[in-house]
């Protein structure tokens, strides 16, 4: 499947730096919040499941991919980020929207809700956490204190990374290792994948490996219970960044939440199993009557 015909458009955020965001169809609105890593475009097929009935709009994190570095890389924080994004919906006029995070996205859309509750017409979690993400993945002990060592690495390596992810980008084996390794599903979007992958190898990983640092360091598990809103929570049983059992916390501490389970699924199960999540997105959008989806 191919990316999305989106409009590219420019906010200048609080400090002055350019964020990117896209737009596409009429509507009521639709927030897509990125993983860390991907662009709209990993979004491909719930955008052929929302067609032009809604407002759908995205942006890329400041420092990655369109979207121009701060001056200061401590504004790569979550709560610094959401200012973008107040930026951008004021921009175009939007009061209220469904808001979809995936992987970031998650934590992001959460520590907005902080600022922004009563922006939140409901709430799609995928492959999300609402903090401390370092303290589940993999499942391994202590690897909350192991992967901002190996980030630091990547920061401080961010050339020989780009050449190295440029490479692996391209080999025709990427997938199949992966695969083999767990880290994706059979039935992954290739065509997505590739593109996504091309798209990474050229981040400025500096930028990127600092944002993961405030990531790992974020949380907003406090404010779950105060999430007044419908909230889906779609989980892979294979994610290995974000596995169902913290999923099935998160749901436990929402007040209105549902969760759904993808058979098979990993961290990327909006492009492993579109047909289920988005079977899940469409029952969730009529159930809160938000737009006339078919």
């Amino acid at each position: 499947m191919q990316a999305p015909d989106v409009e590219q458009r420019t906010v200048r955020s609080f400090d002055g730096t350019p964020i990117a965001y896209q737009v596409c169809g009429e509507g009521p609105a639709v927030v897509l919040s990125n993983g860390l890593g991907g662009t709209f475009s990993a979004w491909r097929h719930q955008y052929a499941l929302l067609g032009r009935r809604y407002r759908i709009i995205s942006w890329d994190y400041r420092g990655l991919f369109r979207s121009g570095r701060p001056a200061r890389l401590d504004t790569l924080a979550i709560a610094h980020q959401t200012r973008d994004l107040e930026a951008i919906l004021a921009q175009e006029g939007v009061e209220r929207a469904v808001f979809m995070g995936w992987s970031m996205g998650v934590q992001f859309n959460f520590e907005y809700y902080r600022r922004h509750a009563e922006q939140f017409a409901g709430l799609v979690v995928l492959n999300g956490v609402a903090g401390h993400p370092f303290n589940t993945a993999f499942g391994i002990p202590m690897m909350e204190s192991l992967l901002p060592l190996l980030i630091g690495l990547l920061k401080h390596g961010s050339t020989v990374v780009s050449t190295g992810t440029r490479l692996a980008a391209r080999w025709d084996g990427l997938v199949p290792l992966l695969q083999r390794m767990g880290m994706v599903a059979s039935t992954l979007d290739t065509d997505v994948f590739h593109d996504l992958a091309l798209e990474y190898a050229d981040l400025d990983f500096e930028a990127y490996g600092e944002t993961l640092l405030q990531l790992g360091q974020h949380d907003a598990a406090d404010l779950l219970h105060r999430v007044h809103v419908p909230t889906l929570v779609i989980a892979g049983t294979r994610d290995l960044f974000t596995p169902v059992k913290t999923a099935q916390k998160m749901v436990q501490m929402l007040p209105d939440a549902t969760l759904q389970v993808v058979e098979g699924g990993t961290h990327y199960v909006a492009v492993e199993f579109p047909r289920e999540v988005n079977e899940q997105i469409r029952a969730y959008l009529k159930r809160i009557a938000w737009g006339n989806i078919a």
